[in-house]
């Protein structure tokens, strides 16, 4: 990996060029991998609040987070983000960074829902989001009729593909496909991480974390009043280890290393979120 694609990780959160195909072995997770089409889970996040003490919350159950100082500001969008990095994924806490900002983008870009999800605990939105790339990238073969967005933070002939129902239908989780040169990196085992350049070997100890989690293995969103039967939905719950769920609430569970510490830390109502490591 050259000394570019480096500073394209520090600067969007350690992203690459390409993302190399993940794979098992016999010390390893099984970790979330197509099934039935070319779409696979590059990172997943969540709306916040407060993002420090979001922040805050995580870390006391033993997660290392990447430090505020190279966390992603989305300039034009009005959002920033604060990350946290495993082996195969990676959980950005999205909130408000400049609200004026943030509603300017909603007038240049209509179809998004950016307002409303950041809103969420008053208009009942699914505060949840799911990243997702695309093997072999062609936007032909994202399998939901789509939004193309693009912004100031994004390369300059990239953009980003939002599933357009989600946008309509603010109860469902926001679906969208980022392009190759934002996928994030992955590593089979923390031995690997070895392969992070000298001169960036800090970055390495952001994929270390005291509590022992190492990759996500399944996640679990639930949401309420949603119907399972749109084409993004279907497209979602075709990802192995990734499924979108009806329920009385907006609730993510997140399993790690498949759960072999046999823990688990429920967070709400301070968070939507319930951990298994």
């Amino acid at each position: 990996m050259n000394r570019f694609n480096y500073i394209l990780i520090l600067v969007l959160i350690f992203s690459v060029l390409s993302c190399k195909d993940e794979k098992t072995d016999k010390n390893s997770t099984k970790i979330i991998e197509n099934i039935s089409t070319d779409l696979q889970l590059d990172h997943f996040n969540f709306w916040v609040e407060n993002p420090t003490k979001a922040k805050e919350r995580l870390i006391q159950i033993g997660f290392t987070s990447v430090p505020d100082s190279l966390s992603q500001i989305h300039k034009g969008q009005g959002t920033a983000g604060r990350y946290f990095n495993f082996l195969n994924v990676y959980l950005e806490l999205i909130f408000v960074y400049d609200q004026k900002e943030l509603e300017e983008n909603n007038e240049k870009n209509k179809d998004l829902d950016f307002t409303k999800r950041a809103n969420f605990k008053k208009n009942g939105a699914s505060p949840f989001s799911i990243a997702l790339k695309v093997k072999d990238y062609n936007i032909e073969k994202i399998p939901f009729e789509k939004v193309r967005y693009h912004q100031e933070w994004m390369d300059e002939n990239s953009s980003i593909y939002s599933a357009k129902n989600s946008k309509k239908h603010i109860e469902e989780p926001s679906i969208f496909v980022i392009y190759p040169e934002i996928e994030s990196d992955t590593f089979q085992t923390l031995a690997d991480l070895i392969n992070i350049p000298d001169e960036y070997a800090f970055a390495r100890e952001f994929y270390k974390h005291p509590n022992g989690a190492q990759k996500v293995s399944k996640i679990i969103i639930t949401s309420s009043n949603l119907n399972l039967n749109t084409e993004t939905i279907k497209a979602v719950n075709g990802i192995e280890n990734l499924t979108v769920k009806s329920g009385k609430e907006h609730v993510m569970e997140v399993h790690f290393d498949n759960d072999i510490q046999k823990k688990s830390f429920d967070l709400r109502p301070e968070l939507p979120l319930i951990i298994y490591l």
